[in-house]
This record gives structure tokens, sequence and C-alpha cells, in this order.
């Protein structure tokens, strides 16, 4: 028992420090990324200043685009923290990302033993969008928790024929509907169903607690949806389900469109540097997923039978190999079913974006972590070239950062003459090098026949390489990002004067967080001269293009410049024009 509590310690303590030097360094340093940060840090702040936990608003409107979780986890940060800055309302996102490498390591430990559970916890913590999200104030990692913690419960519940995980299953569920609405239940739900189907155990579904877990769930995550329809009189609940979900899955929206091969190929630039294993870990995980397969993996399967129930070792650390030296393909299934129901549906889905499929990631670093735990300790029997190729990936992820932070710094032309160049970035190309070395290391440990020291290799720089592209390069662009230093220049975030906000052929909803105070959206240059012509202190946010083609000639009476900075939003000058004659 001491043992067991001993490794656990020192597991997670390993990890805690590995995904905390990955997600803290200068996490407040950024300003707010707009759009989806700057709208969900200020909604939970209007939720905090209305004394609300249930209606959300943005720009104290409604706002219909996302269930509460998110609102209720960054005002519990403001109320520990204060509303000071960015690190309060991304704080929840890194919390979420620390238990959920936690959860995917107890997981994979479960699955496959110790080692296995180590490195997909690193794998995890160290892929890029995951690290990206972790970072961000937005429900993504917040949902993944939860969706992990699904699979968990029910992982831990049905093994050797259990039948204990549908309350406690439908319970995470319902944690994830409250974060992301029906894709929180929907797809854990086709993910069981898929991997009952491929064991031939739909049976299993036919159980008097399926009754027990709906009303679990729907305790949960029921009594919110009902407050929010009542005391909206189902706007919230109307415009969510049907705008939010059924249109976002049929039509593209926000013109985020893509072919049916986006996530696929997507996939290979966001779960980086560790997509370098991608097409072996799938090869070799398909394989495993045989009634009965040899440890020794020669390409030479023999097809025996295999009894789930009667062979399979529940413990917390399953045994493997099993007896008569075979593997259970269980896992892999289960894991299997979990990466393609979220790859294929989103692939589906009209609406794309690179987040969306952010919740099969656990999945594909536990596969990831046990390709190369098979592989270091023998049991895969692969072709040289597989691993050679891997490393390949490491020299282009090197090259491809490299150039394209040189590229994004202007340092290399031939760029179309509207394109956008942010000076300064270039500085971190020199990032491109830890990618590099560790790529040369990894080529010499697997000459000398070290397959450990190419996995010890690869997971150093992973953490490291990642930790820095996510720590520093971002605060180079904060330099060419409006919201913040339009607010600290006009000083409109002082709560003690009484000024009017509006905004005309721009608008971002970091304004609002930073200002404290709603920006009215104008319709047309009319509006922008009526709206200075009113004696009360006004501040109008505008393109420079903008106003000196469309409103300044209509501006009749005494107005100033209060405030300029260039955005990459729009590739220009924007201006905040006070009325009255400036001081």
């Amino acid at each position: 028992m001491w043992g067991w509590f001993r490794t656990r310690v020192a597991d997670h303590t390993l990890l805690l420090a590995v995904i905390a030097g990955l997600t803290l360094p200068n996490l407040g340093g950024p300003s707010l990324w707009d759009v989806d940060e700057g709208v969900n840090a200020e909604a939970a702040r209007e939720m905090q200043e209305a004394g609300t936990w249930v209606i959300p608003t943005f720009n104290f409107e409604l706002r219909t685009a996302k269930p509460v979780m998110i609102y209720w986890l960054q005002r519990m940060s403001y109320a520990a923290f204060g509303v000071t800055n960015e690190w309060t309302a991304r704080f929840p996102s890194v919390l979420a990302g620390w238990l959920t490498v936690l959860l995917t390591y107890e997981l994979a430990r479960r699955q496959f033993g110790r080692p296995t559970g180590l490195l997909a916890g690193i794998v995890l913590a160290s892929a890029a969008e995951f690290c990206a999200l972790a970072h961000a104030a937005t429900p993504d990692a917040t949902l993944l928790l939860f969706t992990v913690l699904t699979y968990f419960v029910f992982w831990v519940g049905h093994e050797n024929g259990g039948r204990g995980w549908w309350i406690p299953t439908a319970v995470a569920c319902g944690l994830a509907v409250l974060t992301k609405g029906p894709v929180g239940v929907a797809l854990p739900g086709l993910v069981v169903v898929l991997y009952f189907a491929w064991n031939r155990e739909l049976r299993r579904l036919l159980d008097w607690r399926l009754g027990a877990g709906l009303l679990a769930g729907a305790l949960v995550a029921g009594p919110w949806y009902a407050l929010v329809a009542s005391e909206t009189r189902g706007a919230w609940v109307k415009d969510f389900f049907l705008n939010e979900n059924v249109n976002r899955a049929l039509t593209p929206m926000e013109n985020h469109r893509g072919p049916i091969f986006y996530h696929a190929s997507a996939l290979l630039a966001l779960f980086a540097p560790w997509s370098v294993f991608i097409g072996g870990v799938l090869w070799y995980g398909v394989k495993a997923c045989r009634r009965s397969t040899p440890v020794l993996d020669s390409g030479n399967h023999q097809e025996e039978p295999f009894s789930h129930k009667s062979d399979a070792v529940a413990t917390a650390e399953p045994l493997h190999p099993l007896p008569n030296g075979l593997v259970d393909p269980h896992p892999y299934r289960f894991l299997l079913c979990w990466f393609s129901a979220y790859l294929v549906f989103f692939s589906i889905v009209s609406t794309k974006l690179p987040n969306y499929i952010l919740p099969l990631y656990p999945a594909l670093a536990i596969l990831t972590a046990r390709f190369l735990v098979r592989w270091r300790e023998g049991e895969l029997q692969m072709p040289r070239w597989l691993m050679q190729g891997a490393i390949g990936g490491m020299f282009v992820i090197a090259v491809v950062v490299g150039v394209g932070l040189l590229v994004a710094g202007g340092v290399i032309g031939g760029l179309p003459a509207k394109a956008r160049v942010f000076p300064g970035v270039e500085r971190w190309a020199v990032l491109g090098v830890i990618p590099l070395i560790g790529a040369g290391l990894m080529a010499w440990r697997l000459r000398a026949g070290s397959r450990s020291g190419v996995v010890t290799v690869m997971a150093a720089t992973a953490v490291v390489f990642v930790g820095l592209l996510a720590a520093f390069p971002p605060g180079e662009w904060d330099r060419y990002k409006a919201p913040r230093e339009l607010v600290r220049q006009t000083g409109v975030d002082n709560p003690g004067r009484d000024v009017r906000l509006a905004g005309f052929d721009w608008f971002q909803p970091s304004v609002v967080f930073y200002a404290r105070r709603e920006v009215v959206k104008l319709s047309s240059p009319d509006k922008a001269a009526e709206f200075l012509a009113v004696p009360t202190e006004g501040y109008l946010f505008v393109p420079e293009p903008t106003w000196r083609k469309w409103i300044q000639d209509k501006v009749a009476v005494p107005y100033h410049e209060a405030g300029r900075h260039f955005d990459f939003y729009r590739n220009c000058d924007v201006l905040v024009i006070a009325n009255g004659a400036g001081r």
C-alpha cells in the first residue's frame, strides 16, 4: 500500500512540475486574445458585477454562445485573486489542464501500467494545442477535463463486467454539458456504444441503471438550464440549441469552414511535436485491437480466443503481457473509438475550428505513450525507417518554426504587399534550434541502440520546446494588439469617470473587459458623428482609414485624438476620438 502511494506521489509531483512549467511562465503577460478570451473574461466579470450565477451577459447583453461553467470558474478565480489582470481569467484553464494531465496518467496507468501512464501525461502536457488552450480563458480546457473524467470513471466502473459506471459517468457528462452543451454527453455516449459494439457487448447497455444515469446527469446540468430558460423566457435556450448547435453543425458559421480532411491535417500541426509518431501510433494501435496479439509484434499475428472477462486482470496495475503471451485489445479499442468518434464527427460538422477536436488528445496521448513504451521495451519490432522518419519529422518542425517566425517578423521577404508582419517576432526563431538539437540527439541514441535514450530525449525536447514557445513569442504579438493599450492611453477604465464608449467599424470584446463598461456598436458614420456631438464625454474607437474617409468631415463639434495604436486584426492604426477640445 505504501509503495502504491509513494509511486503515485512521485509521479504526480513530476507531472505537476512539468505542466506547471508549461503553463505558468508569463501566463498573465499577453493581453487577452480576441474574440474568445475577451468575451469569456468579460462575461464572467459582468456576472460577478451583477451578482448572478444564472444569466450570462457580454457587453451587458444576453450571451448565448456557451453554457455557464467557464463563467462560474472565472468568477471564483476573480473572487480569490481579484479582477486584476489576464492571469485570473486564464487560471481556471490552467488548473483544468493540470487535473486533465493527472487523470490521463491515471487512466493510462490503469490500462497499461505506470510507465505508459507517466509518459502519456508528459505527451499530453507538451502537445502544442493542449498547452496553448491550457493558457486560454476559454471553456476548452474545462470541457477536456470533464471529458477525461467521463471516460476515466466509465473505464474503472465497466472493467471485468462491472455495472457501477452509469451514475458516475452521467455526473461527469452533466458537468461537460454545463461547460459546452450537448457535445458533452452525445459524443461520450457514441464512444461507449461504439466500444461495446466492437466487443459485441451491446447488451450491457440494456440495464435499469440507464434511467438512474439519465436522472443523475439531468440533476447536475438540468437546474441551471431550467433557471436560465425561465429567467430569459426561453430566449437563451432557443438561441443556444438552434444557433450554436444545430446551425453550427449544418452551416459554416463566422466563415469557419474547411474540407473534410481539415481536422486530420490540422492534427499534424496541433499535436506537434508528438505528431511525428502518429502514423506508427495508429498503425500499431489498430493491430493491437485484434482479439489476441502476441507481445513480440513481428507482424505475424495468430488468431486465438481471448476472453476479456476471464483472462483480464482487473487491478489498478493491469499486467502486460497477459497469460499466453497476449496483449489485452480492449484498451486499444476503447482509445481508438474515442479518437475516431471525435475526429469523424467534427470532420463532418460544417463549422470547423482547431479546438473542436481537443477532446481526442488524451486518447492519442495514451496511444502514443503506449506505442513508445512497447517499442522501448522490445515488444514492437517495427521497421527502422519508422523511427528514422519520426526523427526526420523533428527536423521538419525545427525548420517550419524557425523559418515561420522569420517570415512573421518580416526578415524573409517575398510576402504579398498587404501581408501582416510583426517585427520583433523573428528573435524567437532561435527556438527552432531546440527540436533540431533534439532530433540530432535522438538520432545519436537510436544509432547507439538506446531506445530509452530516444524516448527520454524526445520527452525532454517536447517539454522545453513547447514550454518556451508558449511562454514568450505571444508577448511579441502583444505590441500589435490595440485594446489594452488604447484603454490605458485614454484612462476610460477609471470607474470614477462618467464616460461613454462606442465603436464604429471596429470592435474587439477585450475593450469591454479592460474598460469595465459598455461599448456601444454604432451602425453608420452619421451615428458616429452624432455620438461625438452629445455633450457628455465620449470616446469613439475607429480605424484611422474609416475616420479619415467617412466620419471626420461629418463632425461639427470640437474633438481630439485621445489614443492611437496599431491593431494587427485590421492591419492599421485604430484611433480613439474624444469629443471636446482635449487636454
